[in-house]
């Protein structure tokens, strides 16, 4: 084998491809990367492998003389990355790689290449989208996604694709995004299905992340779906991952349809304020408080911590509900935060209902349709009253929710939550309708329970008084599905003071 290239495109090429090199491989071979030269395409091929994902890019150069070695992935980038930015010359001389460039040379061991493993492949369905809304789509989901891989499915982002849309969901159980969009195209028609449903790893679609930005926003991605593995086509380059096997949550009955409260705020204005209260905030919990006026046309947010202080500030926003009433409701920072931070607009739109129901925010335009559900906190009586700018108004914010889960074999002897078939007297809803919010977690929760793992832990309660108070609420599912939530929410009440 002996080839002559650019140092900046073997550079750039072997870059690309270290993604997939392992830091602690299950066989030496897959330190290295497969190196094939092509004399009549004039071009290399490069190939990692984990043996979860692989990338295999081409790269156009002078080839002399075709052959196959395998080679340390590490050491190659770090010493290519090292050499003069001028031609380099490959070739193999006694079981070794000889990198000639302007200066001098250098030798490498090669390995064998047989040992290298063949990259699985995937041809039963075939999807093309566009590699910008693609990239936008794993803009908006993996955020929320959990970044545990004990959680199964939820260390991934769920890809729905159908004749004519697809979308993706991620959720940790505290938050919820989700993208969609049209397919202008199906690829392989005839090996299209009706609908197709893969989660596909975190770690893997945060490597084709960083690949999609850097290829040209007019391409394509043709992705192909069968055997356990996923394969996303681009120009010149491929990506393979497996498949995470498990049953996503039933997160379109999660999101509300209608709402009684619906406000237009700037996202970077509600982001820069939030970072500020955050600052004076409880470190622990991270809690604020926010009062939407209707009258005023504003949001007042309030965050107070015994340790450090307290902020009050207020923007303006554009109400476009019909409610008069004030909205009180309180938010955990980071994740208000991280859902505006992913959201590509200057304006995002605030849906919402009850300070104890999901809330809702989408993007005011974008090329995807996005949403992210955030579950409020439960605050106390005196949080729901309304704010005033006092800087020494106290809040004391409530972030402890307990969720007990009862299949439809074993309920618990509590007031429930019931998710039943419809009734002549209640109203049938489907998929898409609400649930309160509790039920997002719930719904994780369960499927959690169902591979032997505990929900996520809960905040514990500091030097307070706790009365446990319970909530029923009754709401129809789609009429296949029976399943018993039990929902306990605690809530506070201060130490009266006692009688002189």
């Amino acid at each position: 084998m002996k080839i002559k290239i650019p140092q900046k495109d073997l550079a750039d090429t072997l870059s690309l491809v270290s993604y997939a090199v392992p830091s602690k491989p299950h066989h030496p071979i897959l330190n290295n990367v497969l190196f094939i030269a092509d004399k009549r395409k004039q071009q290399i091929v490069l190939t990692t492998f984990d043996m979860s994902i692989g990338i295999r890019a081409e790269c156009k150069c002078f080839v002399e003389n075709s052959g196959t070695i395998a080679l340390r992935a590490k050491l190659l980038s770090q010493l290519v990355s090292s050499l003069p930015k001028n031609d380099i010359t490959v070739e193999i001389a006694d079981n070794n790689a000889v990198l000639s460039h302007s200066s001098g040379f250098c030798r490498i061991q090669t390995f064998n290449p047989q040992e290298f493993p063949a990259l699985p492949e995937a041809n039963d369905t075939i999807i093309t989208l566009p590699a910008s809304k693609l990239l936008q789509a794993l803009e908006a989901t993996l955020f929320a996604a959990s970044l545990d891989e004990t959680k199964l499915v939820l260390a991934g982002v769920h890809f729905k694709f159908a004749v004519t849309n697809w979308q993706a969901a991620a959720t940790d159980g505290h938050r919820l995004a989700v993208a969609s969009g049209t397919i202008e195209s199906s690829g392989d028609a005839e090996n299209a299905s009706d609908l197709i449903e893969i989660t596909i790893p975190y770690q893997t679609l945060t490597e084709l992340q960083k690949i999609l930005g850097s290829v040209g926003e007019n391409n394509e991605c043709t992705i192909s779906v069968g055997g356990g593995t996923v394969v996303f086509n681009l120009p010149s380059i491929r990506v393979t991952s497996r498949i995470l096997e498990g049953e996503y949550p039933k997160y379109p009955s999660l999101i509300p349809q209608q709402f009684e409260h619906q406000f237009i705020v700037d996202r970077k204005v509600l982001d820069n304020v939030l970072k500020r209260v955050g600052i004076v905030a409880e470190q622990k919990e991270k809690v604020v408080a926010i009062t939407f006026d209707y009258s005023s046309q504003q949001a007042t947010l309030s965050t107070e911590s015994q340790d450090v202080g307290g902020a009050v500030e207020s923007i303006v926003i554009n109400s476009t509900g019909d409610s008069q009433q004030k909205l009180h409701i309180g938010f955990n920072i980071k994740y208000l935060s991280d859902a505006l931070r992913f959201l590509p607009t200057d304006e995002v739109l605030i849906h919402a209902n009850r300070p104890t129901t999901p809330v809702i925010i989408t993007p005011v335009g974008g090329i995807l349709n996005q949403l992210v559900l955030v579950m409020p906190v439960q605050l106390t009586a005196a949080e729901e009253a309304v704010i005033t700018v006092d800087s020494s108004s106290s809040t004391e914010p409530m972030t402890t929710e307990d969720i007990s889960i009862a299949n439809q074999q074993t309920p618990i002897a509590s007031k429930e939550t019931s998710l039943t078939s419809p009734t002549d007297e209640e109203t049938t809803i489907t998929d898409e309708e609400a649930l309160s919010t509790t039920e997002v977690a719930a719904e994780v929760a369960l499927v959690m329970a169902g591979s032997g793992l505990e929900a996520p832990p809960q905040p514990t309660e500091v030097n307070t008084d706790a009365e446990a108070t319970e909530d029923t609420t009754t709401v129809t599912h789609s009429p296949t599905t029976s399943t018993t939530l039990t929902i306990k929410t605690k809530g506070r009440k201060k130490k009266t003071e006692a009688a002189a």
